[in-house]
This record gives C-alpha cells, sequence and structure tokens, in this order.
C-alpha cells in the first residue's frame, strides 16, 4: 500500500468515527489481512508522520481530543472533495506507467469528479493507452469541425470548474479540448497509442496554457501563505519565491506573526494561462505588485472564449 493510499485509508476511517490510536491499529490489522502488511501494526512515530503529512501536503487536520481520540478538526468533517483528490491521485499513481502522473493530471484544489462520465472513459483510456473518440451531437445539423474527434489522451486538466482533455487528434493534430463541448460520456476504441516519448516541461506548459511567442512578467504578493511554494507551484511558468514575516499588533494578541510571500511569474501572454492563474489565486488574499495587472490585457469576453472552446496548439 503506497503512502497516499495510507492516507486516504485513515481519512476516510476517521471520517465515520473518532478513535485512539489503539482502535485505529486493531482495524488497520482487520482490513490488512491477508495482504503483504498482514500482522503489521502502525508505528506510533509512523502514525504521527501520516498525519503531519497529511496537514502540510493536504489541508486536513487530524488531532487528538477526549479519551485520547483522534478525529478530523475541519468544520463538519467536510473532506469529500478532497478525498476524491487524493483517491483519484493514488489510482492514477498505481496505474499510469512510465512514472507521468503529474503530466498525466493537472487539477485544483476542489473537484467533484464523478459528475462526469466522460472523465471516468478518459482516466481509463490514459491508463490503457488507447484512443478515445468524442462527439458533440448537440450541433449535428450545423457545419461544425470539432464535431466528431479521435484522440489519444495524454493529459486531464481540471481548470476553473471544467475538465480539459490535451492529446493527439486524428483530424487536427495536438488539441486542448473541453469536455463540456461533447454530449454523452464518448468511448474509449481499440486503438492503443505510445505515450510521448520527448515529454518536456516545456511542451507540458505549452500544452496547457497554448502556445505565444509573447510573455508576461506578473509579480504578486500572498499574505499568510498556506502552502510551501517552492514544493507547491502555483503555475509551471512560476519562478523564485520570497518568503517573508513580521510581528504585527492585531485585537487578539499583542504580537501575531504575519507571513507572505512575492512570487514572480513569467507566462505566455495568453487568455487561457492568466484566467487560469486568476482563477487559482481567488482563494488566497493577494496583491498585484505590476505599476500595471497584467490580468487587464484580456476582456472577460476574451477569457471565457479561452476557457470555453477546442484550441488547436
Amino acid at each position: 500500500m503506497t503512502p497516499l493510499a495510507k492516507y486516504i485509508w485513515l481519512i476516510r476511517l476517521l471520517q465515520k468515527a473518532d478513535m485512539t490510536f489503539g482502535e485505529i491499529n486493531n482495524q488497520w490489522l482487520r482490513d490488512r489481512r491477508n495482504t503483504e502488511d498482514e500482522n503489521i501494526p502502525i508505528l506510533k512515530r509512523t502514525f504521527h508522520n501520516h498525519i503531519n503529512a497529511i496537514r502540510k501536503e493536504y489541508g486536513i487536520r487530524i488531532e487528538c481530543g477526549r479519551g485520547y481520540k483522534y478525529y478530523i478538526a475541519d468544520p463538519d468533517k467536510n473532506v469529500g472533495t478532497k478525498v476524491e483528490l487524493l483517491s483519484v491521485l493514488n489510482m492514477l499513481s498505481e496505474t499510469v506507467a512510465d512514472g507521468k502522473l503529474n503530466k498525466s493530471l493537472y487539477v485544483e484544489d476542489y473537484f467533484d469528479l464523478f459528475r462526469d462520465e466522460k472523465v471516468k472513459v478518459v482516466m481509463d483510456a490514459i491508463k490503457t493507452r488507447h484512443k478515445v473518440r468524442l462527439a458533440n451531437m448537440r450541433n449535428i445539423r450545423k457545419t461544425d469541425k470539432y464535431l466528431v474527434l479521435t484522440i489519444a489522451p495524454y493529459q486531464l486538466h481540471y481548470i476553473s470548474s471544467k475538465w480539459y482533455i490535451i492529446g493527439q487528434t486524428d483530424e487536427f493534430g495536438l488539441m486542448r479540448i473541453p469536455l463540456s463541448y461533447y454530449r454523452g460520456s464518448g468511448r474509449i476504441t481499440d486503438v492503443s497509442y505510445n505515450y510521448p516519448s520527448k515529454y518536456t516541461e516545456e511542451e507540458y506548459c505549452k500544452m496547457i496554457y497554448g502556445i505565444s511567442n509573447e510573455s508576461v512578467n506578473l509579480t504578486i504578493k500572498i499574505s499568510r501563505p498556506i502552502l510551501d511554494y517552492d514544493k507547491y507551484p502555483l503555475m509551471p511558468f512560476q519562478q523564485n519565491v520570497e518568503y517573508t514575516s513580521k510581528l504585527t499588533h492585531l485585537w487578539f494578541s499583542k504580537y501575531t506573526p504575519v507571513y507572505s510571500a512575492i512570487i514572480n511569474f513569467e507566462l505566455p501572454k495568453s487568455a487561457f494561462a492568466l484566467y487560469t492563474l486568476k482563477n487559482k489565486l481567488v482563494k488566497y488574499h493577494y496583491k498585484v505588485m505590476n505599476d500595471v495587472d497584467p490580468f487587464e490585457l484580456f476582456t472577460e469576453e476574451q477569457y471565457n472564449e479561452a476557457m470555453s472552446i477546442p484550441v488547436i496548439l
């Protein structure tokens, strides 16, 4: 069982009930019966390492309360969307070949995976390396060059509440396609494909955000950062990060340390790239440090268009 799978197991267990360390260990031994982990209990130190990793990497707090029982400290234990994310990452890490997990799935912090049947189909196609056929039956009476596509799926992206598929189409070559453009679930074909051998970080960025000969420099300041931005960059185009802290007098405390981070980006001059970053920043308290706000380069109509139509890369 991978560390990520153990995190998911522990979170789901504590979603059902608060438990002592001994009760957690007993349940672990019952669940792992007839497996490679049979009769191997969890060490207390390992258990606390798991708790620390879950809090630091996924923002889910597990604490020890009355009766030495561990519990999920999030309000109303509402961690379902986070567990869905962990489950998807774990599934892909166990099945996607060649260690290309991070380049096959790109997601934001929260999403509802199982609303769209097409997502399941594409994920299965990525795992088995088979092409997918998508059809837009809504426009069957109209002239639509994107009406039917056969695509070798390289990546799935979830950006601003929309799923995108990146891959090589038989009809138009490399494309970024919003799955919402196509009605129905799609289907996996019998035609297999090989994952690109030359899959560099530069090409990865281009495939997500489009190709642009012009770039935009952007500097933002985030107050009270909750992530290690060096380890978990907001965007592939993120450059150097500067962390600062200062003591500030607040009404509920004499002096409280306030942390902030200044992050630099060099993005392609693309509505898709800027829109994506801006939507990722919504959940942070941030300030644009540029004299001219790069987010104002495009109109709202241009941003919406960049997020909603198929794009040939």
